[in-house]
């Protein structure tokens, strides 16, 4: 039987990832990372292919999302939504103001950016 996996979560890094995916594993949720070693070989990438994919088996979803939620609900993927027009369709990027740091990307601010609507927002703002 073939399974098969929904994704969850959503993560810039893959070190962010592998601690949650310690912690599901630790409750016996399967679970597999989506272009884990794509964005390991290239983090400069991550935004481009919409980061590290949490994926957990559609049979353990909800135990899943508790447990997430448990930990911070933040971390769920359906919960972000633009806070312009309410779509799910988004991503990941990093905002820096001076072109030294653009070169050299050690200080600057993660903020979603809706694709339906082109609104920038902070995950901040979410709550």
């Amino acid at each position: 039987m073939e399974d098969s996996f929904k994704t969850i979560a959503v993560f810039q890094y893959s070190s962010e990832a592998l601690i949650i995916k310690a912690k599901l594993e630790s409750e016996n949720i399967r679970v597999f990372l989506a272009d884990e070693y794509t964005v390991d070989t290239d983090p400069l990438v991550s935004n481009a292919i919409g980061g590290v994919k949490l994926q957990v088996n559609k049979n353990q979803v909800e135990k899943a999302k508790t447990i997430l939620q448990s930990i911070n609900a933040n971390l769920l993927k359906e919960d972000i939504v633009c806070t312009n027009c309410k779509s799910t369709n988004f991503s990941l990027r990093l905002t820096v103001k001076n072109i030294l740091l653009k070169l050299f990307p050690i200080n600057g601010k993660f903020e979603y950016s809706c694709a339906n609507c082109a609104t920038n927002f902070k995950a901040g703002e979410l709550l």
